[in-house]
């Protein structure tokens, strides 16, 4: 067991959060600091703001342990790896925005204890360890390495993508830096992949680019499917089939991808590109097809109630995806925006979200139904799946569906007498479609 490391975490939003919790429980004496006093009270207090599964629960403990604390400032001079998890958002042409990493480097060059290693956790573009460095360099600390180690946590289930990762990967130019930063992990049962430090910034990028590729892939063979009336779940189960593809792969219909991490991140890798004079075609198209879900739905939803001027649309499933209440570009909004400006009316429904701006949020599921003209899936996820359609038609105006992710099974509500995107057929007629 390998203990006795004192670490500070810089930035203890979701992702610091995790790291924090998870490297106490690895029996590391970890101190997180962040500006925001509010985030740190409630860490304090043992609470947490995201629906992570097991989350609230390690941090208990970890508090109770004594192993782990929260502060708003630290001394100097006290830990020996300091973890930089602080956010790297995109600015207007899809470059990242470095200032908070530099200005926590700043602090990190203040506090952490000579012959130290800073790990940057944050997602950054290839290069910037070496920025890190010289920064570092000027503010008199040629004795801090620079280590990256990024982060592969899902949302929804960072909790168990920390204890339990596919891999870890170690970035870093100095090896022995590199494997004091790979003890840290050295708990965790996983494979340990060693790099050089750019290789490690770019694998993050090049992980979401590619899960964002399978995600807009998907998205046209659903389109694809639809055109020739094909069964999209089963077109999907056999493509799952391959063992070269896998049954994990991102591949599935739905509006699109969203979150914090792949719209932000497959810019920042397009502008990163370009700024070496590399077109990544592929990647350019999986950014423009994505673009275009939303807008498709709405166009969908339009034709199929002879217009949305005035028509009620019940939203169900309002995160960027189910099993989380993140918000960040969620499509689901953006949906509903494209709804509004067609001016139509909007009620959203998700058991994770109480409120999202500019939507009005009925606490129940059949609040967001009753008098609905058209109800949209945009979540799979089993409460979407377990919806009665018999009993959503007793609750609405007009009977169509628009099933984003193939979450409905579209022959039961089809019986129900719902035009719905996966019946063609049925769908072509819904202009004229049963009012209630």
């Amino acid at each position: 067991m390998v203990t006795g490391e004192r670490v500070l975490v810089i930035g203890v939003g979701r992702i610091g959060a995790v790291t924090a919790i998870g490297l106490a429980h690895l029996l590391h004496d970890v101190t997180g600091v962040d500006t925001n006093a509010e985030r740190v009270e409630e860490l304090r207090a043992g609470r947490l703001r995201e629906a992570e599964p097991g989350l609230r629960a390690a941090l208990k403990s970890a508090l109770r342990l004594r192993r782990l604390r929260f502060e708003r400032a630290v001394a100097p001079g006290d830990y020996d790896v300091t973890f930089l998890c602080v956010d790297t958002p995109p600015l207007p042409g899809g470059e990242p925005d470095l200032r908070q990493l530099f200005a926590a480097a700043e602090f990190a060059a203040r506090v952490t204890a000579r012959g130290g290693v800073v790990v940057t956790r944050s997602t950054v573009p290839p290069g910037t360890g070496d920025r890190l460095e010289a920064a570092l360099r000027a503010a008199g600390r040629r004795d801090l390495a620079v280590v990256h180690v990024p982060e592969f946590l899902r949302e929804g289930r960072a909790w168990e993508d920390f204890r339990e990762p596919d891999r870890v990967a170690i970035g870093a130019n100095d090896a022995a830096a590199g494997e004091r930063v790979a003890r840290l992990f050295a708990d965790i049962s996983a494979p340990v992949y060693r790099m050089d430090r750019v290789t490690a910034e770019l694998a993050k990028y090049a992980a979401n680019a590619y899960l964002a590729t399978a995600v807009s892939f998907a998205n046209e063979m659903a389109d694809l499917a639809a055109c020739f009336g094909a069964d999209t779940d089963r077109l999907f189960e056999v493509l799952k089939a391959d063992r070269r593809i896998g049954r994990d792969a991102y591949l599935g219909p739905g509006l699109g991808f969203g979150g914090h991490c792949l719209p932000k991140d497959t810019a920042a890798l397009e502008y990163v590109a370009a700024s070496r004079g590399i077109e990544l075609h592929q990647l350019r198209a999986t950014i423009r097809v994505n673009a275009q879900r939303v807008e498709r739905a709405a166009d969908w939803l339009a034709q199929a109630l002879g217009g949305l001027e005035g028509r009620r649309v019940a939203l169900l499933g309002l995160a960027f995806k189910p099993g989380t209440d993140d918000l960040r570009a969620s499509p689901s909004l953006e949906l509903a925006r494209a709804l509004r400006a067609r001016d139509a009316e909007v009620r959203g429904f998700d058991p994770l979200v109480r409120t999202a701006e500019g939507l009005e949020c009925p606490g129940t599921l059949p609040a967001a139904l009753d008098g609905a003209d058209a109800v949209v899936a945009a979540h799979r996820a089993d409460w979407v799946r377990a919806i009665d359609p018999a009993a959503a038609a007793g609750l609405m105006r007009r009977l169509v569906a628009f099933d984003a992710p193939g979450a409905l099974d579209h022959a039961a509500w089809s019986a129900a007498g719902f035009a719905t995107n996966r019946c063609p057929r049925v769908a072509a007629r819904a202009g004229e479609g049963a009012e209630r």
